[in-house]
């Protein structure tokens, strides 16, 4: 009988993964509270992801305990919906360019809607023009970045 389930597997490389990014945040100095330095934000995330597999760590102990054990990750892994996701991000990314971002944006939404999970036409049309005007709005009139311009201009 395996000494360790999944859980305590993944939350120990979290745990280290959050130490090794807080410690490595003090090379640059965290400062003080009014004025932070370059350190401290990477200090708070090394610190939380700590914080999270801890937690982690603490329940899956708690479940191994009980009685679960290691199980083989991959089994029943069914792969075709990872790999249209991931054969829809390659896609956007080629076609961000001569499309621009709203088209190829409503297109990649409107993929995900209807090949990956379903959904009626009326969703998927009203999900993927909702889900572009609103990174739109963010991107482009909000933080003012500069997003690639379709045949059409925007």
């Amino acid at each position: 009988m395996a000494k360790f389930n999944n859980d305590q597997i993944s939350a120990a490389v979290w745990l280290a993964v959050g130490v090794a990014v807080a410690l490595g945040s003090l090379n640059y100095g965290l400062g003080p509270l009014a004025a932070p330095g370059t350190g401290f934000l990477p200090f708070l995330a090394g610190c939380a992801i700590a914080l999270l597999a801890s937690i982690g760590l603490i329940l899956a102990t708690l479940k191994r305990h009980a009685g679960v054990g290691w199980t083989p990750i991959l089994r029943g892994v069914r792969w075709q919906k990872p790999l249209l996701v991931l054969a829809a991000l390659f896609a956007y990314a080629l076609l961000m360019k001569p499309l621009g971002f709203v088209l190829c944006t409503v297109l990649f939404i409107g993929f995900l809607l209807r090949a990956v999970e379903p959904q009626r036409w009326p969703v998927v049309i009203g999900g993927a023009v909702a889900a572009a005007c609103g990174a739109y709005a963010v991107f482009n009139l909000w933080l003012k970045t500069q997003l690639p311009r379709g045949p059409w201009g925007f």
